[in-house]
């Protein structure tokens, strides 16, 4: 914990302090900017968030004020070891003048949900959707969990069950048919569409990064993109994300082929694969006082993602896994608090590690406490996994204390459509 606050400090005073003579400081207010403004003060802001990333160069910060921005940003330059490229939401508008509220970035449009009709199997509508290929289906008066896509369905994977079928046995799916462009789904209780308020995802991140090298990117709230709220992505290095909320995506934040990415102080919720993905090389990766709840996996490392560093995060209640290591060597596990997730607490594949210091906590006798998949070793105690694998000789089951408070996405919803939708009208809406 002392070291996860230290850093902490350090982030912020890194954030607050200016950088260069040279650099700049740029605004975006969705509630009183305009594009046909110079973007450099508050009251010259600009309008939309995705005109930072073909601007801001080293040294560069960005405030961006409260509204739901639904765009991305794409950065074209990253920054250097003296002077970091910096994006920071400010929900407060103290920077900005903004009344307060949530700063959220959506990868999803509404849509109007009177143009899909019944479809022949019980439970399945559709409709002609020709305005952009669809990435993900949300059901915005619900959980907000993204619907499940036919195609990585495990009845469609090992089953074999084409989409339509996987579609019409699955409440809460989707398939999209690319060459037809037609749209089919089964909302999460059976009924119309038009029952719910439904949005379509349209883009793949949020804040996307790649290649770039010393970027920060801290306060932002992200939901709903066919990848990651936050990707930093190959060739990315010495990224930092902390103090964000990102939930519904793919992966809440994803460091994908990038180097000594610091993933600090998020909340990363329902997202259908990881809170937190490190993978295909990413070394150095380091998630530090993060919550991850209702992801399938909590933190994830993976795929020869080496060296990396688990300390103080709170994973629980995910669907399948807290923290899994797979095909990753030498990660270090301090001080994590990792709680009721339903298959186990921990997933080792293939990898190798140290662990100590962590409180482990079932919630259902089924559940695991350790899995080590390809060696067919299943734990069910602390005690039986202390004695078999010579780890966690600190660590303790049970009593792991308070869990964080988990967001409420409805409230949220409220939030951010009292301060004006943003975007460009209606999906699937004629004029």
């Amino acid at each position: 914990m002392v070291i996860a606050r230290v850093l902490g400090l350090a982030f912020a005073i890194l954030v607050a302090v200016p950088g260069p003579v040279s650099s700049v400081t740029y605004y975006v207010r969705q509630l009183a900017g305009r594009d046909a403004n110079d973007g450099r003060t508050p009251a010259t802001a600009w309008r939309r968030i995705e005109r930072l990333g073909a601007v801001m160069t080293a040294g560069d910060t960005a405030y961006v004020g409260p509204g739901l921005y639904r765009e991305s940003v794409i950065l074209q330059q990253g920054g250097t070891r003296e002077a970091r490229l910096t994006l920071v939401a400010d929900p407060l508008g103290v920077r900005t003048g903004d009344p307060p509220g949530p700063v959220m970035i959506s990868g999803a449009e509404p849509l109007d949900e009177a143009i899909f009709s019944r479809a022949p199997a019980a439970g399945v509508y559709s409709a002609p959707f020709p305005d952009f290929p669809v990435l993900g289906v949300v059901e915005m008066d619900g959980s907000q969990f993204p619907y499940v896509r036919a195609d990585a369905a495990t009845e469609h994977i090992k089953d074999g069950l084409p989409e339509l079928a996987v579609v019409a046995g699955r409440p809460g799916s989707y398939h999209y048919d690319t060459r037809a462009r037609e749209l089919f789904v089964h909302t999460s209780d059976g009924k119309p569409p038009s029952a719910h308020e439904i949005e379509l995802v349209r883009r793949q991140n949020g804040i996307y990064v790649h290649g770039m090298h010393y970027v920060t990117v801290v306060g932002f709230t992200l939901r709903h993109m066919g990848d990651a709220g936050i990707n930093f992505f190959r060739g990315a290095r010495d990224g930092v994300a902390m103090h964000n909320t990102s939930y519904g995506s793919h992966q809440g934040i994803s460091a994908y082929g990038s180097h000594d990415t610091l993933v600090y102080g998020n909340t990363l919720f329902r997202n259908d694969n990881c809170g937190v993905y490190f993978a295909a090389g990413a070394t150095g990766g380091r998630a530090i006082g993060n919550a991850a709840y209702e992801n399938v996996k909590g933190a994830r490392w993976s795929s020869e993602s080496n060296d990396g560093l688990a300390l103080d995060n709170v994973l629980f209640d995910n669907h399948e896994r807290g923290l899994a290591i797979e095909r990753t060597e030498r990660l270090l596990a301090r001080g994590n608090r990792v709680v009721n997730n339903a298959v186990s607490q921990l997933l080792v594949m293939r990898g190798t590690y140290d662990a100590d210091r962590n409180c482990f906590e079932k919630g259902a006798r089924r559940q695991l406490i350790a899995d080590f998949v390809y060696g067919g070793e299943q734990y069910a105690t602390l005690a039986d996994y202390r004695r078999a694998k010579g780890q966690e000789l600190g660590s303790r089951e049970g009593g792991c204390g308070p869990l964080p408070a988990k967001v409420d996405v409805q409230r949220l919803h409220r939030q951010v459509q009292r301060l004006g939708q943003g975007g460009s009208g209606v999906a699937g809406r004629s004029e």
